[in-house]
């Protein structure tokens, strides 16, 4: 395993820039849509590592020492995601207004669902063909992302969660500019479904230990422009705040299983981290740009191919075998996923041609 860590690494680094190309002191670009693609890419591609984790039992030394470390990033490999989301959220409301918040349901929640949908639905496909039963109440629960068919969901609940939170909070405060009680909301409606989850027991902690993130990226989209002024003053402030940030991050990683405060910390710290090091290296090139405009599909899929292989044997004959064919048939399954059933959503949500 220490050879594909050692070939993501090395595609991770392709086409590296730690020099802004226009003279700024710090890459202005870094909250683009093309770079945080290319970071989404990254931790989706972690994300696969560590799906694949859960399904092999490494008996090499080298590969459970690797197993060891790779699993102190934890929930951390999702942060980002929440974090983009929010902020992503965010900008196009203060770009498009009421509008984009009113096609929130249709766009957001609905587009989600149907896509999340099409992918249960193969799931279904999959574990019937391979004789793995379920029943009928596991389906329709599967379907709203509260139960699971032996695929990923928990990401898919939560986001969809703070989707509808963004929708009530802003249509509550819809006039125009009223961007910071409507964020306040937010934030509050996503303590809420913390607590809720948490106090009731209801699911595990991953399930709601990184939802915040979504409000931490509203507020950096709100805050952006300060903070960058007072962060980016000098380089000294800079890598002293950077520096700082990563040490809080690392120390919080190391002990957040002594509260849920301290997991909260650990991943906010990581995501801080994460934003900070882009404004000033750039991580870019196609691959990973890719990965991050596929990652619905490359998230959702991945645990075919690793449920498939596994149980016709691939798995036990040899375990580097089977990740090659995982990501392989992972990228494909996404490439098809994405390009026909965001056709097929377009189709149906296209405004109708009336006839002459």
């Amino acid at each position: 395993m220490i050879v594909f860590i050692a070939i993501f690494i090395v595609v991770c680094l392709y086409g590296v820039k730690v020099k802004p190309a226009d003279g700024q002191p710090y890459m202005t670009d870094y909250m683009s849509v093309e770079k945080t693609a290319a970071i989404k890419g990254i931790f989706i591609l972690i994300v696969f590592f560590s799906h694949f984790n859960s399904y092999v039992e490494y008996t090499l030394p080298i590969d459970q020492l690797y197993l060891k470390y790779f699993k102190l990033i934890g929930q951390c490999m999702v942060t980002l995601f929440m974090f983009y989301s929010g902020y992503g959220v965010m900008e196009s409301i203060r770009k498009k207004n009421m509008p984009y918040v009113r096609k929130m349901p249709v766009t957001r929640v609905l587009g989600t669902l149907f896509r999340f949908d099409i992918a249960i639905l193969l799931f279904a496909l999959m574990n019937l063909i391979l004789s793995k039963s379920f029943t009928g109440k596991q389906f329709l629960l599967s379907l709203v992302a509260w139960d699971s068919l032996g695929n990923s969901n928990w990401y898919i609940f939560a986001i969809l969660i703070t989707y509808i939170v963004t929708y009530l909070a802003f249509m509550i405060f819809r006039d125009k500019g009223k961007y910071y009680p409507a964020v306040v909301a937010v934030t509050i409606g996503l303590l809420a479904y913390i607590f809720v989850l948490k106090y009731f027991n209801l699911k595990q902690l991953y399930w709601y230990d990184t939802i915040i993130l979504y409000a931490c990226g509203m507020w950096y989209s709100l805050l952006r422009d300060k903070i960058e002024k007072i962060i980016n003053k000098n380089l000294v402030i800079y890598c002293v705040v950077f520096l700082l940030t990563l040490a809080g991050a690392a120390w919080f990683m190391l002990n957040r299983g002594k509260s849920f405060i301290h997991t909260e910390l650990c991943m906010t710290l990581f995501a801080a981290a994460v934003v900070l090091f882009t404004m000033r290296v750039s991580l870019n090139n196609a691959v990973l740009r890719w990965c991050g405009k596929n990652l619905f599909g490359l998230y959702i899929l991945q645990r075919i191919p690793m449920v498939v292989f596994r149980e016709i044997g691939v798995a036990d004959f040899n375990i580097y075998v089977y990740f090659i064919l995982c990501l392989a048939v992972t990228v494909l399954l996404a490439w098809l996923f994405d390009k026909y059933v965001g056709k097929l959503w377009s189709l149906l949500t296209s405004p109708k041609r009336k006839s002459a």
